[in-house]
């Protein structure tokens, strides 16, 4: 049933809204918009006397119904902030910094979001996910149980509740071997009473392993917290920074402004590109998985227009890709300078030289991390007593068992109890170093790992809203709306005289 003068029911557009699919994502301000519009389009109509009564009494009874929800909700209230009781499946949110540019000329970058109450997840393709964001709230509530996490965490692994078997079979076979040893022997009560409470070899082993595996990986994760938020986050720091001069040098609309700007920002988002790249190839065991993880491949870049065809031969077969594209940086502003393109010339080629010693080194620092492991040794050293300890537990489960099968010398507490024992701790102790192997390089395809796609989002956004403020800054006037810029100088050099014996000439 359409409202008056449209094709189309502006009650539509209200289900539309709040009925929206999971993976969306999408402007804030745009979303106000339309549900304002809606709600003016609906109180016009309700108002409306032109419709013929037999046809406008149920659309305005569904027009009053739909102000009413309106009306109980809040008109400030978003469609992802709605309850989930009422049976509706509500539209997903990313923020609007993370979402793909919808202004581009081209939508080069491409991905999605799958959004829902626990987990905001980054799709960028391939078969790879990247977990954004999680529900805290949720996840220490009642998001712990759900199967969505489950399968991201090492539970989820086929090697998990293998150990488990294999230790429990172990077990079995102890089992075994300690009943028919004590019926032959015809042990009695005590003799089985003195093996139980003897049963305390892992106890000891447990205190050596639970220190140094604490310390493990409380260092693990010290390195990818600074990871994240020292050398990684210096580097998006620079190139947001580089974006924002440029934004204030070349404020212009026309080409050569437009193109000077967006070069950077593009070199810079490169290096970034490539560092995931050369990040990659650090856990690359084989030719296999350079074909499948594309570490050597620049195509993909190519399509999201970071790379041109000539720019990908000149890093043919170059190591260390990631940091090259400072140099094409530096090397560009020195251009710049000599053309007479930027104030202060001198001053700001200074600048932009420290800027890309700052990037390149925190790329160099992070590629250091990233192959810098602990020594094979102390890492075997923590490995082997975590594995001596859950067989040592096996053992003694085993013992256990096999002397409380003697009839009437069943000892139930303790039974349980090194049962619990052995089925959780392997999980504990296994989950832990699995988690220091994950955390050792985040920029993998692991669904933990960091996303390329929302990080070259993020700074592109940041960086383009730099460049739409510099165009239109809020002291310019329909008499006067060019924004202020700085006059280009040449270099100018003074010679000392004193410095050259013209006699001599």
């Amino acid at each position: 049933m359409g409202s008056p003068g449209s094709g189309k029911d502006p009650l539509d557009v209200w289900r539309g809204w709040y009925g929206g699919s999971g993976g969306g994502g999408g402007d804030d301000e745009a979303r106000e918009d339309i549900h304002e519009r809606t709600l003016r389009t609906v109180e016009e109509h309700q108002t409306n006397g032109t419709r013929s009564s037999s046809s406008s009494k149920g659309w305005r009874e569904r027009c009053a119904r739909s102000l009413k929800f309106a009306a109980g909700r809040g008109r400030s209230e978003r469609p992802w902030e709605s309850s989930m009781s009422r049976g509706r499946r509500e539209e997903g949110y990313a923020p609007i910094a993370d979402l793909p540019p919808k202004d581009e000329e081209d939508a080069s970058l491409k991905f999605k979001y799958e959004v829902d109450d626990m987990m905001r997840v980054v799709y960028e393709g391939a078969g790879v996910r990247k977990i954004a964001r999680y529900n805290e709230q949720k996840l220490v509530r009642d998001g712990w149980m759900e199967r969505k996490v489950y399968k991201t965490t090492f539970l989820a692994s086929a090697y998990c509740w293998l150990q488990i078997f294999l230790l429990w079979f172990l077990a079995g076979l102890v089992a075994v071997l300690v009943y028919g040893l004590l019926k032959a022997c015809g042990a009695n009560a005590k003799t089985v009473e003195s093996l139980q409470r003897g049963l305390s070899v892992s106890s000891t082993i447990e205190i050596f392993v639970a220190f140094a595996l604490g310390t493990y990986i409380k260092k693990t994760i010290d390195i990818w917290w600074e990871l994240r938020h020292q050398t990684l986050q210096e580097l998006m720091n620079v190139i947001a920074d580089m974006c924002l001069r440029m934004a204030i040098y070349f404020p212009g609309r026309h080409y050569e402004d437009k193109h000077a700007r967006e070069t950077i920002m593009r070199y810079g988002i490169l290096s970034l590109a490539l560092l995931f790249q050369d990040a990659k190839k650090v856990d690359v065991w084989s030719r296999k998985q350079v074909r499948d993880l594309g570490v050597l491949d620049l195509s993909d870049l190519q399509r999201e227009k970071l790379l041109t065809t000539r720019e990908a031969a000149l890093l043919h077969n170059v190591p260390a890709k990631s940091q090259m594209c400072w140099i094409w940086i530096s090397s560009l502003f020195t251009k710049w300078c000599l053309d007479g393109r930027l104030p202060d010339p001198l001053g700001n080629q200074d600048t932009m030289l420290v800027y890309s010693e700052q990037a390149r080194n925190a790329i160099s620092i992070i590629l250091a991390q990233l192959t810098t492991q602990f020594p094979l040794s102390y890492s075997h050293l923590i490995i082997f007593f975590c594995k001596v300890y859950v067989t040592t537990l096996a053992v003694e489960a085993g013992v256990t068992l096999g002397s409380s099968l003697l009839q009437g010398q069943t000892n139930y507490a303790n039974l349980v109890t090194k049962s619990f024992v052995l089925t959780v701790s392997p999980i504990v102790y296994q989950g832990l170093l699995e988690l220091k192997e994950r955390v050792s390089n985040p920029f993998r395809n692991d669904m933990q790992d960091y996303s390329l796609k929302m990080f070259h989002a993020r700074l592109r956004n940041e960086c383009c809203g730099f460049f739409k403020c510099a165009l239109d800054p809020p002291y310019t006037t329909a008499e006067d709306p060019e924004p202020s810029r700085l006059p280009p100088q040449y270099i100018e050099r003074q010679v000392n005289t004193a410095m050259y014996d013209f006699d001599a000439y």
